[in-house]
């Protein structure tokens, strides 16, 4: 099938060369909004111009830079001295009709912003919201509001003019061959809360698609789908691209592999935009890369080796025939699965394999948790889940997930110090003396107090940071309080406030938060989600060197295989075994 065009009256006029260029930035300092000249630039001496017939994708090697410069095409970020007219940043756009705004459409799948607000809401009350009677569809809550889906209730029937019939069928189309090529066809009726992460990702993609922008941004596509969905997923958004509807520009991690058909590269790195064909960027990147690695590699450690994991630890989880069903429709027909202390395990599956349900369970959030009587048996700290209460349980697993940094309240004044010492009694509020919580039963010794202070002293050193930094010696301790020193860049970060930080920082946090109590079990479910390249080398150096003790059961839940080299566990069909 050739590829989808927008309609007619959408397509850019390609006569004169400006319409060959389509961003340019010359010379220019980007500041935030507010920020005066004076100020210190967010990337400094940018100089960028992205052709039609170039496929660019955007890296980024520091926190948050990647998506910054992103944004800074979506209009939120001021470019100073402006791009000079008649095309200004976008050349190709200098012809066409209508409002400039709707012409680029960025989709990012960073977690919440911030002006999501500070409330936590429950997002463990999706697994008992799934009614037959009740349910909102993937149909419904994404694609509700284009009328070719007949969604409209009856009774609304609207004149259309032949116009506006032929843009529907258009979009239509768009809609029927980009959800049948994405593997969403036979999802469209399925509850929206029943869907796997991937799944709701590929749908938001093809929501901003039918929305018909000229240039589409998107921010971290590839992160969360699974193995076989990525090449089809590229497959599209190349074809798409290259028949102008829309012109992509994507934004990848350091760490995600570089799509073969991407010809040119802007690196974000200590401010600086670096811009140019894939293999000239590469290679400089190698370089400084190099360098850098030899200046960490005089202050670091080489990592340490683990062992062969423990198959003689206690049991932590044991499911025993576990099955989870919505209705008729099983999720999960028989689970089968014992994790021990001092075990590392990758679990496996396709989107909506049942991996975030299977979570659901083993952590206590599901509902039917409760219920696996008779030939299937479920056991959570050798308890079954109905004699183990929600807030020891929360004390018992730290948990990293995409739900949970969604849903973790962005509230003003709470520190990253308070966010990481709600890890100790699972909860989301800070409180108690230091900011370390008060304990299940409302109060703490002094000893436990010092313990939990200087635990978060230890993770704040070890993921802090100075962590990323590329040279560590520059990183000088200050004394602290406990028996552990932070050095001054860490120190001053435990203050930030929580809200400020940016979606990688906030991962880092999130990761501090459930490996500070050093619990028995550890669940980490696509943990290096929105980490730069630092970070991610400064987690896995930290897990790898102390960060889990011989006594924890870790599970991590990766889509990308090189991330761990873990005793698998794979979902499939609704059953599961250890591949």
């Amino acid at each position: 099938m050739p590829p989808l065009r927008p309609p007619a009256t959408r397509r850019v006029p390609q006569s004169s060369t400006s319409s060959e260029v389509v961003v340019h930035i010359s010379n220019s300092n980007i500041y935030r909004f507010g920020d005066s000249t004076i100020a210190a630039p967010v990337f400094r001496d940018v100089s960028w111009t992205v052709r039609e017939g170039e496929n660019w994708a955007v890296i980024g090697s520091g926190s948050n830079q990647k998506t910054t410069l992103l944004q800074t095409l979506r209009g939120n970020l001021r470019i100073a001295p402006p791009s000079p007219p008649p095309g200004g940043l976008f050349p190709f756009l200098a012809d066409l009709p209508g409002d400039l705004h709707t012409a680029i459409a960025l989709v990012s799948f960073a977690h919440r912003p911030n002006s999501a607000g500070g409330a936590f809401y429950d997002y463990t009350a999706r697994y008992g919201a799934v009614r037959e009677e009740d349910r909102v569809t993937l149909r419904d809550s994404v694609f509700g509001e284009h009328d070719f889906l007949n969604l409209r209730p009856k009774g609304q029937a609207i004149i259309k003019t032949l116009e506006e019939l032929a843009a529907e069928k258009v979009k239509k189309d768009i809609f029927e061959d980009l959800t049948a090529r994405l593997g969403l066809s036979s999802l469209l009726d399925l509850p929206l809360v029943a869907l796997s992460n991937g799944q709701t990702r590929r749908a938001r993609i093809i929501k901003a698609i039918l929305s018909q922008p000229q240039l589409l941004l998107l921010d971290e596509p590839l992160t969360g789908l699974d193995a076989n969905k990525r090449p089809t997923l590229l497959s599209v958004l190349r074809s798409l691209h290259e028949a102008r509807s829309p012109r992509i520009i994507m934004g990848l991690r350091m760490q995600d592999p570089v799509p073969e058909w991407i010809t040119h590269l802007a690196l974000v790195h200590d401010g600086r935009v670096l811009t140019g064909p894939k293999e000239e960027i590469l290679a400089e990147h190698a370089i400084r890369e190099a360098k850098e690695l030899r200046a960490r590699s005089t202050t670091l450690e080489t990592p340490a080796t683990k062992g062969d994991d423990d198959d003689d630890g206690k049991a932590v989880v044991l499911l025993n025939n576990v099955k989870v069903a919505y209705g008729p429709r099983e999720v999960f027909k028989s689970i089968n699965w014992t994790i021990r202390e001092g075990q590392r395990w990758h679990l496996q599956g396709a989107n909506g394999s049942g991996k975030t349900t299977l979570l659901s369970v083993v952590t206590g959030d599901h509902p039917q948790s409760y219920t696996q009587r008779g030939e299937s048996h479920l056991e959570l700290f050798s308890r079954p889940r109905q004699r183990i209460s929600t807030p020891h349980l929360r004390s018992l697993i730290g948990v990293v997930s995409p739900e949970l940094a969604n849903a973790y309240p962005r509230r003003a004044r709470s520190t990253v110090w308070e966010v990481v010492g709600t890890g100790f009694d699972g909860g989301f509020v800070p409180g108690g003396k230091s900011g370390v919580g008060a304990g299940l039963d409302g109060g703490l010794t002094d000893d436990v107090r010092q313990w939990r202070v200087n635990r978060v002293l230890e993770v704040l050193r070890g993921l802090g940071p100075s962590s990323w930094a590329a040279d560590p010696s520059n990183a000088r301790p200050r004394p602290s309080a406990g028996n552990v020193e932070l050095t001054e860049v860490d120190d001053a970060f435990s203050r930030r406030e929580f809200v400020d930080l940016s979606p990688g920082e906030q991962s880092i946090v999130l990761l501090m938060r459930a490996l500070v109590s050093r619990p028995q079990l550890v669940l980490l479910d696509e943990v290096w989600a929105g980490m730069d390249d630092g970070m991610v080398r400064a987690a896995r150096r930290y897990l790898r060197e102390g960060g889990v003790g011989a006594d924890q059961a870790v599970v991590v839940i990766s889509h990308w295989e090189e991330e761990t080299g873990l005793r698998r566990f794979r979902l499939e069909d609704g059953v599961g075994r250890e591949v």
